[in-house]
């Protein structure tokens, strides 16, 4: 079994050998192709002065134009470039990625490090490895760490400055004029300075107020919490909380209570006579107001009117919609049965539409709003990714149909196995090396097992190759003839 199984290998090793050696003497008038796929397949594109490679369907891919490089080998990595624009490199998506453009270099893999860079301006530079980090700040003060040992930071996590010394020992940051030191973290705290001024002793108690805005107090952290906001305002918020059995917000014009949050629940608001009831939370829920009204019987029906947007639910989570409609822009979407969606979105002053439609796990169909179109099956990973479709998704496709604004359009069936390319000048059909019929104006081109039987004709020229052979026979058509069929026209 082994030598016969060897001996077939290596016959059709030599004959397709023996196919591409006789490519040399194609009477094809086409840009050349060698179709040999899913193991192998080169293309060249006479517009773009292209060329592409294909090795075993789409695990390994390199396409180079007048603008552009590729290189791919998917799922590990995806690498594109174009001169003095950007590079672009994805590997071992999602975890790492690098970007380089004219305006910013951003580069990371999850969880080890990570880094951003704008390159319009002067900024503070950020590096990262596992739990080392170090930079400098837009004035050029440095500042590192090595996490949980020791660290300064300056303008991150919205703080002037924040240092720790064998977190979560000890830390403290500053923002403004106001300091808050902690020790064993979350524990023991203390701010003040910039009007700010609090302690903490968590759960047991805790106290914390902003001169002008706002007093905060709690006790058994989160069972008792009695707050004030807005204290700058004339209508300031009083929130009263014994969790979970009450909380109350109350201010002038608006109030919420709940009882056994988030079952129970009431709230008005003055402004838009506004008025919500949830008994209990979320599977029954009533709500009236200005422009506004919800309605829910959880799971089996649902809806809620919100200015310019409605959404709702029919037996959840069978079907759900979402949809938003104003002067400029419209969105519909509709989801069934979780991972399939029919969604249009339309921008009115462009005079523009995208639509993407998934009926998982069969197909998904979509429409971009620069006027691109996207088919293919089986669609198993429901996930509108560009990233995820460059690294992924060619892997899992059986068939893929793709149409450029122009009108030029490609599909592929078993990764290049079938291909059918069609636009306004030219139209190929390919079987792999089996077959190939190529049309574009007034000539047509027929091949049969790369040279086994090939035909060309050209305006009145013909030619005809068979069984391979380097001399080709070649006449022209008949002026009679011609003239006989168009009379008959």
């Amino acid at each position: 079994m082994g030598r016969a199984w060897a001996k077939v290998s290596g016959g059709m090793t030599l004959f397709l050998l023996c196919c591409w050696i006789s490519g040399c003497a194609t009477l094809s008038p086409g840009p050349r192709r060698e179709n040999f796929a899913p193991l192998f397949l080169y293309s060249e594109d006479e517009e773009r002065e292209g060329k592409q490679t294909d090795v075993l369907g789409p695990f390994f891919t390199y396409r180079k134009d007048q603008r552009e490089k590729d290189l791919a080998f998917r799922p590990f990595f995806y690498w594109k470039k174009e001169e003095e624009k950007y590079t672009f490199l994805e590997y071992l998506y999602p975890l790492g990625k690098y970007k380089r453009t004219e305006k910013e270099v951003e580069s990371f893999l999850i969880p080890f490090f990570s880094t951003r860079r704008d390159l319009t301006r002067e900024e503070k530079k950020e590096r990262g490895f596992l739990l080392a980090f170090w930079g400098e700040t837009e004035k050029g003060e440095p500042y590192g760490g090595f996490f949980p040992i020791y660290g300064n930071l300056k303008n991150r996590f919205g703080k002037d400055e924040l240092s720790f010394i064998l977190w979560p020992i000890y830390s403290d940051s500053r923002e403004g004029e106001n300091r808050t030191y902690t020790f064993l973290w979350p524990i023991f705290t203390r701010t003040e300075g910039g009007g700010k001024e609090g302690f903490k002793f968590w759960p047991l108690a805790g106290q914390e107020r902003k001169e002008n805005e706002y007093e905060k107090t709690f006790c058994l952290w989160p069972i008792f919490h009695f707050e004030k906001r807005h204290l700058y305002t004339d209508d300031p918020t009083h929130i009263n909380m014994v969790f979970p059995l009450f909380v109350s917000s109350t201010s002038r014009k608006r109030v919420t209570q709940s009882v056994i949050w988030p079952l129970f629940n009431y709230t008005y608001d003055e402004d838009d006579h506004y008025t919500q009831w949830d008994f209990p939370w979320p599977f029954f829920q009533w709500a009236k107001g200005d422009d506004k009204s919800i309605f829910r019987i959880f799971p089996l029906y649902g809806h809620k009117d919100w200015e310019e947007r409605k959404t709702g639910y029919v037996f959840w989570p069978i079907y759900w919609y979402d949809h938003q409609d104003d002067d400029r822009y419209q969105k519909v979407l509709n989801r069934y049965l979780l991972l399939s969606k029919d969604q249009t979105e339309v921008w009115k002053d462009e005079g523009k539409r995208a639509r993407i439609f998934r009926l998982w796990p069969l197909f998904y169909y979509g429409e971009r709003k620069e006027g691109t179109v996207q088919f293919y099956f089986p669609a198993l990973i429901p996930i509108d990714d560009e990233g995820f479709d460059r690294n992924w998704g060619p892997l899992l496709r059986l068939y893929e149909y793709r149409r450029d604004p122009k009108g030029d359009s490609e599909s592929k069936f078993l990764w290049g196995f079938w291909v059918h390319r069609k636009s306004t000048a030219r139209e190929l059909l390919e079987l792999s090396f089996f077959l190939t019929y190529y049309e574009a104006e007034e000539q047509i081109y027929f091949s049969l097992l790369k040279g086994f039987l090939e035909y060309r004709a050209a305006g009145p020229k013909r030619a005809l190759r068979v069984l391979y052979s380097p001399w080709p026979i070649e006449w022209e058509s008949s002026p009679l003839l011609k003239e006989t069929i168009a009379e008959r026209d």
